[in-house]
């Protein structure tokens, strides 16, 4: 019951702050409405097809808030490596609120275990992000041998860098159709083909796309023949995906032998919790068995990540 009652209050806070804040801003809020109205709906359309949306938030306070900070700009810079169409504040919402449930829904079993659901829903965004970021580098260097071989071809039958790497961008799906379609868009625009090509390195960064990028500035700079400089690049590539599955059938083992072992811990927990409760009773209703528990699931986590960083190799 008292745990229901926080959520309410802490709901209720956030709904208040809103409400005084509209009444506030009520004059300036209808200013903003009639100048809308009076311009147009298709005005205002064509007007953000047209400019990058630079807001971190929706909402003005927070936008004003997470403008100029440089955890602002290493948030957004992990969305964008993600691919990610999160704002800024739309993370750190998403951030606060799990943080905020997990305090509330773990308060019962002590104080310090309430702490730990807190950290964790805190982080469990950022985990999310770092997944879909290694999803999206995948997905990346699996496509871009096939980028690569179509860049070649398309030179050979005449056509410029620049007009390759855009064919690239229109024939082949996301997420390296995107960001070759981003580097002929940014140069196309202004942006010096150097800088451009160095911000698509940013973004993926990944040593693939690090190679095709100093493949292509050092070309620019000495010359060669560009084909067979993609053409060896592609191969490599291939060779080191190759290279990268035979290390992953060699190291299933010990990764499914990392898993078994933290799963055991949680299916004998979860055997002795249906045959008999009573057993498992000290650990929820004293103070010692619920810091007991706290430790074992970080210890846990600790021992399933530690197994894993030692079952992966990078090239």
């Amino acid at each position: 019951m008292q745990t229901t009652l926080l959520f309410f209050v802490f709901f209720g806070t956030i709904l208040v702050m809103l409400g005084v804040y509209v009444v506030l801003n009520q004059r300036r809020l209808e200013a903003a409405a009639a100048l809308r109205s009076r311009i147009g709906v298709r005005t205002a359309t064509a007007h953000q097809d047209i400019l990058r949306d630079t807001r971190k938030s929706t909402v003005p306070m927070l936008d004003r808030l997470l403008t100029g900070r440089a955890f602002t700009l290493v948030v957004e810079r992990a969305l964008e490596r993600a691919g990610s169409r999160w704002t800024v504040g739309e993370f750190v919402i998403a951030s606060a609120l799990l943080a905020s449930l997990g305090l509330l829904l773990v308060q019962p079993f002590g104080v310090w275990a309430a702490l730990a659901a807190a950290l964790s829903g805190l982080l469990l965004p950022a985990a999310l992000l770092q997944l879909q970021r290694r999803r999206r580098v995948a997905r990346i260097e699996a496509q871009l041998p096939e980028a690569l071989d179509m860049i070649v071809n398309a030179m050979r039958a005449g056509f410029s860098v620049q007009a390759a790497m855009k064919f690239v961008g229109e024939e082949m799906t996301d997420p390296i159709g995107e960001e070759f379609t981003t580097f002929y868009d940014e140069q196309r625009l202004g942006l010096d083909v150097r800088d451009a090509l160095l911000a698509m390195q940013d973004r993926v960064d990944t040593v693939d796309v690090r190679m095709f990028v100093t493949s292509l500035l050092i070309q620019r700079e000495t010359g060669g023949n560009m084909g067979e400089i993609l053409t060896g690049l592609s191969m490599l590539i291939r060779d080191r995906a190759a290279l990268r599955d035979q290390i992953d059938i060699l190291t299933a083992e010990p990764k499914l032998t990392g898993n078994a072992l933290a799963a055991l811990p949680l299916l004998a927990f979860a055997v002795i919790m249906v045959l008999d409760r009573s057993i498992m009773a000290p650990m929820f209703e004293t103070e010692l068995g619920r810091y007991t528990l706290t430790f074992a699931v970080g210890a846990l986590l600790v021992g399933f990540v530690a197994i894993r960083q030692i079952a992966r190799i990078d090239l």
